[in-house]
């Protein structure tokens, strides 16, 4: 192994904090650098986190990755209840798989906006002592941040397409029983 293989080998096998961890997936300047990248490129790349950089020293932070994936279920898990009060019958699954959609991608790559809420959400010792988030204040509260208007516009008019399937296919098929 030549020097500069064990010297990158000893920098990513040196462990990081939360909060640097946090730094390193939503730090200043990310969009910006990202932004950039694609403008030289001259193309679209998908502005976001840049996971290829980052993950090396992250896998070395267990605990952040285990609050992140704790968090997307949790959030996962809070909007499946709260969409299962809406009694949509034939909507729900459409309004749920929807929901989770935007989920993963507000995660993947949040906003300016989303960015404080999530340190601040990630960095709550009390939210993960377990396998969910049981705080639903808090899981509710961080939802109304995360989707956005056009989120639930989005999620609204899936439900309501399934709906509309359904009453269509059960429309044409009492038709065709009194043909």
């Amino acid at each position: 192994m030549n020097h500069q293989q064990q010297k990158d080998n000893s920098e990513a096998n040196e462990s990081i904090t939360t909060q640097e961890a946090i730094d390193l997936l939503f730090g200043e300047g990310w969009l910006e650098e990202a932004v950039c990248i694609e403008d030289e490129a001259n193309c679209t790349i998908g502005a976001g986190l840049d996971w290829g950089n980052a993950l090396p020293p992250l896998m070395l932070n267990l605990p952040l990755f285990g609050r992140l994936s704790t968090l997307r279920i949790s959030l996962n898990r809070e909007v499946r209840l709260i969409i299962e009060t809406w009694d949509l019958g034939i909507g729900t699954t459409s309004a749920t798989e929807t929901a989770r959609a935007r989920i993963k991608e507000r995660l993947l790559s949040p906003t300016p906006e989303l960015i404080p809420h999530l340190e601040a959400t990630l960095l709550q010792d009390d939210l993960y002592g377990e396998e969910f988030i049981s705080n639903r204040e808090a899981l509710k509260s961080l939802l109304a941040v995360v989707l956005t208007d056009s989120d639930r516009e989005e999620i609204a008019e899936k439900a309501a397409n399934s709906i509309r399937t359904q009453v269509m296919s059960q429309v044409n098929f009492s038709g065709k029983l009194s043909a």
